[in-house]
């Protein structure tokens, strides 16, 4: 059956040359691929395929070719791989598009046939080659890959990087031995990241090769720290002449770019450099793709050694035992022929008489070679492991480990799937590929060094894969630069610690730098971090450290619930997700990896719900109902953040300290002094208790209210006691004590005053004119129930205050920003009571200013409305704190305002009775008492 008219091209006329180092017969045979010449110039309107010696001729591609050679004879004189089976070969000159493609054609030909045959099933094909070795550019393995994979006929590049043909949704039968470019654009992107160059060109050839190397180099970029300042692509097929190249570069010294990566071919670069050199570009840092990086027409281009510096990718280096091996197989081959120089004349490097296809031709190719340099060298070796790799395939798919191979029809698709599997060891090197086809091999960081004009490289680094790691040996770079330095390629300096970036360009690279502002941080270490307030004139009662979580992007909140409540893990929105776990034995706050992810930013709080009295802690363990929370943040790591609620910073600030929790301590100096005070009005009261006991008959005791006095100095005692409620840590019954245990002591206080005032009033002043008054008032018990209704009113005002807005603990944050002050939450109904006290000595102190005319015995108006104003005076003054003081100041201010009303009403009232009673006994006798009474009549009859 003969082919479709479009797989028939016109082939050249072909005949099998007896000896020929393009053929060779054996039981499986390979087609090579290999461009031993220059793309050649064709007729486009000719379908004709024409020869390749007219092209200029390509060592390297020679080298490759006699590689394969070199592993196939290696093969069939192994007793252990393929013991009674032969490789043969089929080599083939890629110097074109059409000649590529007529290749493919030669190799899928159907065995015995010339042709392609169309059946309706190829499982059971067999064509010519059972394996495919080659082509070397991407431009044409994407040609062959596309009509191979059709027929599963395994094709193992030995060059060809694209990371597009890795689809094997496109190109299942392909394979490669030199890394995917994939891994290339990584190696690129770690050295890149490495030194630290931010702010980068990317240059690419106008090829498949040089876009796609670009796209997925930019799109790892652009999700990374490093900007492109510029991309452009090398126009294909030009010269130094071009204006188009010119222009390129200069735009390229106008950027201010210090580092250009150049993913390109080295048939573009070369023209590329010319005009680098032409235009005196120098001091700047290179990074060339796999294809040049080692490419002896580009370092030989005169000046090259003015760019500056060049670092390149380059495949491992092969080791050195094989390749003295191949040079030694070269060396005797050429030997060989030299002996026989009739039969090479004759044979395959001549037109002459043998008839062989017109691309398997290579005039005077042996004369013509170079030495092959260090790039020949790692395209050899990638030659020489695709050649191995199909004959472990065909060593499993023959069952050769029994000693003898099977000699069945091997069809293209069996072999694929085995050479898919094969993992050998060759030279040191790991051989096999993974789900893509790809090998799993790195590559040498190399960098160009000159000393003069005189050209060399030097392995200086390394990357590896599974897992990706870049090592680099500082120690070998040699900078061409003016200083000897490695070069800075930053769009903007980084910012100093605690500034912040405002973005000035689209590029996130290029910004100015801005302080934080106060109350945020900017921690780019990329963990919280908290620090600690510096010491205060005050006792420093700050947070323990919140402990530090391996994983900083996203918001966390890890809640403790009681062991009864159920434990419900969530859903994991993107970066928002939200844990709850048990809680059991007051767990420590800590958290576990799990899902978040590594280099986040993270947050510790901890947060006591309704627990009285008491501040959350740190890193303790949780008691009640508490919430130990993760905030995690995925903002920009260059924004400022806020500080947490507990914690503050100042104006470019790296860290948030912890907020002094301020409130006025026990053991502090100011302290000591207003419990000093308290203590010693406490002792003053106990005495006056004591005195008055003791003379508790006399006048003096008697005027001064007799029993009543009793109950003063209790109440006042009770005002005094109230005081402690204000000294260390507000907790829930101090608050609720402090205001009610003053309002209350204090009113019984000053009812007793105003019963005791009324009384003399009513007997010396009232009584004349309204007898009955003062006999109602004592027939009533009026004293006792004023005391009473005036007590009760006070009480039930407290309560009713305290069920409406109870006086708790809490934590203000708006008055300073490096400290939390703790105080009770006093709310405008509590100071109803304070209101009512008020009141209350307003009337005392009507009634006592009333009775200043009274006999001196029992005129103590002019102490007492002394007394009162002191009181009215401190409590105003207390009021008038309440906004311009905050914290212990307040504090201390309130509780000395109680001790100055104490100490005035203590002073005003009874001090003057106990000097009288200690210091004038003869005043204190009921003689005294008439006289002063006397004088009193007296006085009024004259008046």
């Amino acid at each position: 059956m003969l082919p479709p008219a479009l797989l028939r091209l016109c082939l050249c006329a072909a005949a099998a040359a007896a000896a020929s180092p393009f053929s060779l017969r054996g039981d499986h045979r390979l087609a090579g691929l290999f461009p031993l010449h220059t793309e050649a110039h064709r007729d486009e309107a000719s379908l004709l395929v024409r020869g390749c010696d007219d092209a200029a001729f390509k060592s390297h591609g020679y080298c490759l070719s006699q590689a394969l050679r070199f592993a196939v004879e290696e093969i069939n004189n192994s007793t252990t791989l393929l013991p009674n089976v032969t490789l043969g070969y089929e080599i083939y000159d890629t110097c074109s598009e059409p000649t590529n493609f007529h290749a493919t054609l030669c190799a899928l030909a159907r065995k015995g046939r010339q042709g392609v045959q169309v059946l309706p099933s190829f499982q059971h094909y067999e064509p010519q080659a059972v394996a495919v070795i080659g082509p070397d550019s991407t431009r044409l393995a994407l040609t062959t890959a596309a009509v191979l994979s059709l027929f599963l006929v395994p094709e193992i590049s030995y060059e060809a990087s694209t990371e597009l043909l890795s689809l094997k949704r496109l190109y299942p039968s392909f394979l490669r031995t030199i890394p995917s470019d994939r891994q290339q654009v990584k190696a690129i992107f770690l050295l890149l990241q490495h030194f630290g160059w931010t702010w980068v060109a990317l240059l690419g050839s106008d090829n498949i090769y040089g876009r796609t190397g670009l796209d997925a180099l930019q799109e790892l970029l652009t999700a990374s720290n490093v900007c492109v300042g510029y991309r452009a692509t090398i126009p294909a097929n030009s010269d130094a002449n071009n204006p188009e190249l010119h222009n390129l570069v200069q735009i390229l010294t106008e950027v201010k770019v210090n580092v250009t990566v150049v993913f390109s071919n080295r048939g573009s670069v070369l023209p590329f450099f010319e005009v680098v050199v032409q235009r005196n570009v120098t001091g700047m840092v290179w990074v060339a793709s796999e294809d040049w990086s080692l490419a002896q027409t580009i370092w030989q281009v005169p000046g090259i050694h003015t760019i500056g510096s060049v670092f390149g990718m380059a495949v491992e280096k092969p080791e050195p035992t094989m390749l003295e091996r191949f040079e030694a197989w070269r060396m005797w081959e050429e030997g060989a022929v030299a002996e026989s120089a009739s039969s090479a004349e004759a044979g395959s490097e001549s037109v002459g008489n043998a008839r062989l296809d017109c691309t398997q031709r290579c005039t005077g190719c042996r004369v013509r070679a170079t030495v092959p340099d260090m790039y020949d060298a790692q395209g050899s070796f990638n030659v020489y492991s695709a050649v191995y790799a199909v004959a472990h395939g065909l060593h499993d798919l023959l069952g050769c480990a029994s000693g003898a191979c099977s000699k069945g029809t091997v069809y293209p698709w069996q072999l694929l799937q085995k050479i898919r599997e094969v993992n050998f060891t060759l030279y040191e090197s790991r051989i096999s590929f993974d789900a893509h086809g790809d090998i799993q091999k790195g590559y040498d960081i190399v960098m160009w060094k000159w000393l003069g004009s005189n050209w060399a490289s030097d392995v200086i680094g390394t990357f590896r894969v599974n897992p990706e790691r870049l090592s680099i040996d500082p120690g070998k770079i040699l900078w061409h630069t003016e200083d000897g330095q490695a070069p800075s390629s930053v769009c903007s300096e980084a910012c100093k610690p605690g500034e912040m970036r405002l973005q000035q360009s689209r590029h996130k690279c290029c910004f100015s730098c801005v302080a934080c502002p106060p109350g945020t941080f900017l921690n780019t270490s990329g963990q919280y971090t908290t620090g600690f307030a510096p010491a205060l004139s005050s006792p420093a009662h700050i947070l323990p450290p919140a402990p530090v979580s391996p994983f900083p992007a996203s918001h966390l909140l890890w809640s403790v619930k009681p062991l009864t409540q159920a434990m419900d893990f969530g859903r994991v929105h993107g970066a928002n997700f939200r844990w709850e776990v048990f809680w059991e034995k007051s767990p420590l706050c800590h958290a576990r990896a799990g899902n978040a992810r590594r280099n986040e930013q993270v947050r510790w709080e901890s947060r006591a719900q309704g627990a009285a009295g008491r501040a959350p802690h740190r890193g303790r363990a949780l008691t009640g109902s508490e919430v130990c929370e993760v905030s995690v943040s995925s903002a920009d790591p260059f924004d400022c953040q806020a500080c947490g609620l507990d914690e503050w910073s100042p104006a470019g600030s790296e860290v948030c300290f912890n907020r002094t929790v301020e409130f006025l301590s026990w053991s502090e100096p100011l302290s000591w002094v207003l419990l000093a005070l308290a203590a010693l009005l406490m002792l003053l009261i106990a005495a006056l208790v004591v005195l008055f006991a003791l003379n508790a008959s006399t006048p003096v005791v008697k005027s001064a209210g007799g029993k009543t006095c009793f109950l003063m100095l209790g109440s006042l005692a009770c005002t005094c006691s109230s005081l402690f409620c204000y000294f260390g840590e507000p907790s829930q019954a101090a608050c609720l004590l402090r205001v009610p245990l003053f309002a209350i002591s204090f009113t019984v206080f000053l009812s007793c005053v105003a019963t005791r005032s009324f009384q003399i009033l009513c007997i010396f002043k009232l009584n004349a004119r309204w007898p009955a008054l003062y006999e109602a008032w004592m027939r009533r018990q009026g004293p006792v129930l004023f005391v009473a209704a005036s007590t009760a009113a006070q009480v039930a005002l407290c309560v009713a205050t305290e069920a409406v807005s109870p006086s708790v603990p809490r934590r203000e944050y708006r008055v300073w920003a490096d400290r939390v002050v703790l105080e009770c939450a006093q709310s405008d109904a509590a100071d109803a009571a304070i209101a009512y006290t008020l009141l209350l000595s307003a009337g005392c102190f009507a009634l006592s200013y009333a009775g200043t005319d009274l006999p001196a015995a029992y005129n103590e108006a002019k102490s007492l409305t002394v007394s009162l104003l002191l009181h009215l005076g401190c409590s105003a003054a207390v009021l008038c704190s309440q906004g311009a003081l905050r914290g212990r100041a307040d504090t201390a201010a309130r509780v000395l305002g109680t001790l100055g009303t104490l100490a005035a009403v203590l002073g005003g009232y009874f001090v003057p009775r106990a000097f009288v009673i200690l210091l004038r006994p003869h005043q204190n006798t009921a003689e005294h008492f008439q006289m002063a009474i006397q004088e009193y009549t007296r006085r009024l009859a004259a008046a």
